[in-house]
């Protein structure tokens, strides 16, 4: 059943934009994805098209993929990523990535897996001018997972997610979603689920841009009834900015949430929990001066699972700071200063409670055109109310990317290293590397 919706949505993208190819070939330029845009944009000559990617492996632990401390599973990795796009004319553009994720875990090999993920972005401007503009985006990710020991939670998946923002400048943006989710599990039974979904997101501007409200709400309907599963999932959000013409206050953003997810849909997780949550936040943004900024944010959360025992809430305060030592045309040099403190309660498992403390310095230096080098160091310290989990980890970080062809290729090197001293247990020391490349031609 996936497949046959994957075959059939990829046909239905794919053959407009082959009957368009022909008239639009001479007003190529490149316009990557968003997560891409800022480091593909390093030359200001038209390109046609973009290539990206990267191979990582490592070891890490699931405490620095979510919140909860006691699953604190070791795993080994190795993912490879690789997207082609283009923009193939002013108003059609598009991006096709596939992605492998392979887990291995220590101690936990129910969960060792390979995901094998496909993803496709398709942006067409139906009316562009220049007060307003309405945009056609078509997101579809398929998805396969495979578990080496657990066959029965082995499934295929599809998601197709179309999406109509309508823009009036300096007054507000409109954004319609609605899409299909459909789990088809391998081992028949109870947990194939069919979810239909629709989202509706609004932005609005006063004073010059200056305060923005912004809202959305998501509902979630399944097909079928699972057991223990609901039926019905809502997501609500709300919040503001406000820029303000004051000297050691720049900006003020605050966002408050509640809603109803699964783990599932999470790519870092590989267990299968329904759970609501509240979140609320806000942050503010202060320039000192011109080379010295700084941020204050406090972050409130809440889960209760609905078939685990991880209910926790609990708050967390961060403050950044970045100094810019030297910004001239030919290169720069940057310092980042973080500190966090966080403290969560579990409801169902007192012994997980925990304090954290927090510090990370990193400096950078960039040759602009040229190169850049980033090293970092970070400090996470954890206080649990069974002080046999107490432990110390300690981060080192080196970053390397180096442009050639005028800034068209772009290769990198990402190196991690942590030490974990377990407080009453056996030390351990992991490493990571990341290589990646972004070509423009």
């Amino acid at each position: 059943m996936v497949k046959r919706w994957f075959f059939l949505i990829i046909g239905i993208l794919v053959l407009p934009s082959l009957a368009r190819a022909d008239l639009t070939a001479d007003r190529y330029s490149e316009v990557p994805a968003k997560e891409e845009a800022e480091a593909l944009a390093l030359s200001a000559k038209k390109n046609d098209f973009f290539l990206s990617g990267y191979t990582e492996a490592g070891k890490k632990s699931t405490a620095e993929d979510y919140e909860e401390e006691d699953t604190d599973n070791d795993y080994s990795y190795r993912n490879y990523h690789l997207k082609f796009g283009q923009k193939v004319s002013d108003r059609l553009s598009y991006d096709i990535g596939s992605f492998i994720y392979d887990k291995d875990y220590d101690t936990q090999d129910s969960l060792d897996n390979i995901s094998k993920i496909f993803k496709t972005n398709w942006s067409y401007y139906i009316r562009k001018l220049k007060e307003e503009s309405l945009e056609l985006d078509v997101r579809l990710n398929y998805k396969e997972k495979r578990y080496d020991n657990t066959p029965r939670s082995e499934y295929d998946q599809i998601r197709f997610a179309p999406t109509l923002t309508f823009k009036k400048k300096n007054l507000y943006t409109i954004d319609l979603t609605a899409g299909i989710d459909d789990y088809d599990y391998l081992v028949e039974g109870v947990k194939d689920q069919l979810k239909i979904f629709g989202k509706i997101g609004a932005d609005r501007y006063f004073l010059d841009k200056k305060l923005m409200l912004t809202s959305s709400y998501r509902i979630e309907q399944l097909e079928k009834k699972n057991i223990d599963r609901k039926r019905t999932k809502h997501e609500v959000l709300g919040g503001f900015d406000y820029v303000f013409d004051l000297p050691w206050v720049y900006k003020i953003t605050t966002r408050a949430g509640w809603g109803e997810r699964d783990t599932k849909e999470e790519e870092e997780r590989d267990e299968d929990f329904d759970y609501e949550y509240w979140r609320y936040y806000t942050k503010t943004e202060h320039r000192i001066n011109p080379r010295l900024k700084t941020n204050l944010k406090y972050q409130y959360f809440k889960k209760d699972y609905v078939s685990a025992d991880l209910d926790h809430r609990g708050f967390y305060i961060q403050n950044g700071w970045d100094y810019e030592i030297l910004d001239d045309e030919k290169q720069r040099l940057w310092l980042d200063f973080d500190v966090e403190h966080k403290d969560v309660d579990y409801a169902l498992k007192a012994d997980n409670n925990y304090k954290k403390e927090a510090a990370e310095i990193k400096a950078s230096y960039q040759r602009k055109k040229n190169w850049k080098v980033s090293a970092a160091l970070e400090g996470n310290s954890y206080d649990f109310n069974d002080s046999s989990n107490d432990k110390k980890r300690y981060y080192a970080k080196l970053s390397g990317e180096k442009l050639f062809l005028d800034g068209d290729l772009v290769l990198s090197l990402d190196l991690k290293y942590r030490y974990t001293n377990n407080e009453q247990g056996n030390d351990k020391e992991q490493e990571a590397v990341r290589v990646a490349f972004k070509y423009r031609f």
